[in-house]
């Protein structure tokens, strides 16, 4: 029996310690009932990351690889719209994408831009016409499909 009393206390002190507790507490529903999602996303200083110190980031390394590249061979020149806005703009592009496809960063899973169909599996049947134990004629069945639907369909 103390054995129960206790473990109900401890039950108790845990809920309340739960609902204390942001972590272990359940999300709040807004007022048409709906959980409030404002938790999910980047952080303005995780866009500011992204968006922002990601591709300038990209671009310094390839103007430094540029600058190397020039102090190796003196004809090459150093070229700032070449060398640090086209990789600029990549690593931007990339960022803006991964963006899109996350959700504006709100999911782990990657959904695609443009749902594809799903592909369908196709059966060939081959369909056998015996006499007297030889095989007479071999008809694919999905060639005669294709015209009976196209009959029926008119």
């Amino acid at each position: 029996m103390a054995k129960t009393k206790s473990k109900a206390t401890s039950d108790e002190a845990f809920s309340k310690h739960a609902e204390q507790d942001s972590a272990l507490s359940k999300p709040a529903a807004d007022d048409d009932g709906t959980l409030n999602k404002s938790s999910k996303g980047l952080t303005t200083i995780g866009k500011i990351f992204v968006f922002l110190v990601f591709p300038v980031t990209i671009g310094v390394i390839a103007l430094y690889i540029a600058y190397l590249e020039t102090r190796r061979t003196p004809d090459k020149v150093l070229n700032f719209d070449q060398d640090f806005m086209v990789p600029f703009l990549l690593a931007l592009a990339m960022s803006i994408v991964i963006g899109i496809q996350t959700g504006g960063f709100t999911t782990n899973e990657v959904k695609p831009l443009v749902p594809w169909p799903k592909v369908r599996r196709v059966k060939t049947i081959v369909r056998k016409k015996k006499k007297n134990g030889q095989i007479v004629e071999v008809v694919e069945a999905s060639e005669n499909e294709n015209e009976t639907t196209s009959k029926k369909d008119n």
